[in-house]
This record gives structure tokens, C-alpha cells and sequence, in this order.
């Protein structure tokens, strides 16, 4: 199965998103989109994992999540990696709260670490991947796609949980299942699989 953690988005957030960006996809770059149901913030991406471990990820989330109350996201500004003049992966950034979410993110990388999970190699940047750029953009393309997505009002999401979410790849592109739904300060849903747009 390939998993990763993530943190979902409201339909409100997600449907801004996908407004922002419109104008952008009808002018034919060379960039795959992230469809609009399938709009979330990662928070690490494990890759190719045995189904018999999802339990035991679940428990070492709901562990991290101990001492977590729910908290308000602000959604906003927009960017790209490696940068704006050569970008790969266009983004939407999060404001805030950065510490609380970087907390977050360490707590679930010591917990799952000491279980043999890897370690993410790069810094952790909190954010929203809205595309990934598959050929040559003109110069100066990642800036105007920073000025047209920044200062628009993404809306602020109310997050309770994290998610380890299952993503199957096929021709039309990625779908997402949550597998597991962790609340803050409380165990994991032992739920099978749920659609992503929940």
C-alpha cells in the first residue's frame, strides 16, 4: 500500500483553492493539477507500506497527537520548490500555526522512527500541493503564478485529527482513501476506509 500522513481541508478551503488556480490551468502550461478532492496538507509521505502495519501507524499518530487540542489553519500565499524562477512543485503555503504544526510533525517523526520508520531527509515546510510542473514553463511563469494565487482568502480550517490516507495510482490520475483517522489528545478510528472527501 502506499501511505502517507496528512492533514485534510474543508470543502470551503478546498473549493477556494481549486478557484484560485482555475484561470491558470485554462492557459495550456505544461502542469498537472491536484484535483480539488484530493487537496490536503502532507505530513509525510511513507511510500510503499504492509496493510498489516496501518494499526500500529495509527497508534504511534494517536501517541504523537497526545497533548494536541484542535487548532485553527490559515491558509494563504502560494510558492514553488525548488523556487519560483525553476519550479517543480507549485504550493500553497500555511501561516499559520507554523510552530504548532512543526511540533506535530516532530512528535510523529520520533514516534515513528523508534518503530523503524525512516526519517524524513528534508526540512519539513508546511503546505499545500496544487501542481507539479512535467515540462518547460516560460520565464517568469512561477512568479505569475505566485502574484495571481497570493493574497487570496483560502479560508481557516478547524482541524481536529490527522490522517494516514492510502493513494492508488492509475492512468487517470491519483485517488486518495483515509484508511485511519487520528483526533488530537484521543486514539485512532480504527475505521477501514473512508472516500477522501470526507
Amino acid at each position: 500500500m502506499r501511505l502517507f500522513i496528512g492533514i485534510g481541508l474543508s470543502p470551503e478551503c478546498r473549493r477556494a483553492i481549486a478557484g484560485a488556480v482555475s484561470p491558470l490551468r485554462k492557459k495550456g502550461v505544461p502542469v498537472s493539477w491536484t484535483p480539488e478532492d484530493n487537496l490536503h496538507m502532507t505530513l509525510k509521505f511513507l511510500g510503499e507500506t504492509p496493510a498489516s502495519r496501518v494499526n500500529e501507524l495509527a497508534g504511534l499518530m494517536a501517541e504523537a497527537a497526545r497533548g494536541f487540542l484542535p487548532f485553527l489553519l490559515r491558509v494563504e500565499d502560494a510558492g514553488a520548490f525548488p523556487t519560483l524562477r525553476s519550479p517543480r512543485v507549485l504550493w500553497i503555503g500555511i501561516r499559520e500555526p507554523l510552530e504548532l504544526v512543526r511540533k506535530l510533525h516532530q512528535n510523529m517523526e520520533n514516534a515513528l522512527s523508534g518503530a523503524g520508520f525512516p526519517r524524513d531527509e528534508r526540512p519539513f515546510h508546511p503546505h499545500v500541493t496544487v501542481g507539479r510542473v512535467r515540462g518547460r514553463v516560460a520565464p517568469g511563469w512561477g512568479e505569475t503564478f505566485a502574484s495571481a494565487v497570493s493574497g487570496v482568502a483560502f479560508d481557516t480550517v478547524f482541524v481536529a485529527s490527522y490522517r494516514v490516507y492510502e493513494s492508488r495510482l492509475s492512468p487517470l490520475g491519483a485517488h486518495y482513501s483515509v484508511l485511519r483517522e487520528v483526533p488530537f489528545g484521543g486514539e485512532a478510528d480504527r475505521t477501514e476506509e473512508r472516500g477522501a472527501e470526507e
